[in-house]
């Protein structure tokens, strides 16, 4: 148990920037453990993404609860939560201390953010563009994410049933 606090701690260490920052690092981590296989992974993520709440808490949750039970689910989500809310109050403060230099510290983050997400996608889109009809589709929905005002929530449900829809003609 104390490795599963201490992995989602320092997750929470580096979460800047939402949950989708961090998939790789979750995946890194709970993958280099041996706590579940590839398949599992992308199944939590799956469930992490449609639960409400930040995905990186849900993910923390799902693990945990997979390895020990409600009381793994709760000490991995209190892990994972504790540092971001130890930073953001560190960060408080010295945002307010140095308010000129702030911009810059924000800009720093954003560039981490930036790579953080490029490294989820590059590490999910193989297994995600599985087939061509997956690849038109992620097209498809990140050009109307993109150039339109088109709710992502309907993007990923619309997404769902069109795969769903393909597998049962298609098989």
């Amino acid at each position: 148990m104390t490795s599963l606090v201490l992995t989602f701690f320092k997750i929470g260490l580096a979460s800047f920037g939402g949950g989708w920052t961090i998939v790789g690092i979750i995946k890194a981590d709970v993958l280099g453990q041996g706590w579940l296989l590839p398949e599992e992974f992308q199944q939590v993520v799956a469930i992490a993404q449609i639960t409400p709440g930040p995905v990186a808490l849900n993910a923390a949750t799902l693990v945990g609860y997979r390895l020990y039970g409600i009381l793994g689910a709760a000490m991995a989500s209190l892990s994972v939560v504790m540092a971001p809310v130890i930073i953001g109050l560190l960060v408080g403060k010295l945002f307010a201390k140095f308010s000129k230099s702030s911009r810059h510290i924000t800009e720093a983050l954003k560039t981490g953010t930036i790579a953080l997400i490029t490294m989820t996608v590059w590490a999910f889109a193989p297994s995600a563009i599985s087939s061509p009809f997956n690849l038109v589709l992620a097209i498809l929905s990140f050009a109307m994410a993109t150039f339109t005002n088109f709710n992502p929530l309907w993007l990923i449900l619309g997404s769902g049933i069109a795969g769903s829809i393909f597998s049962m003609i298609f098989g």
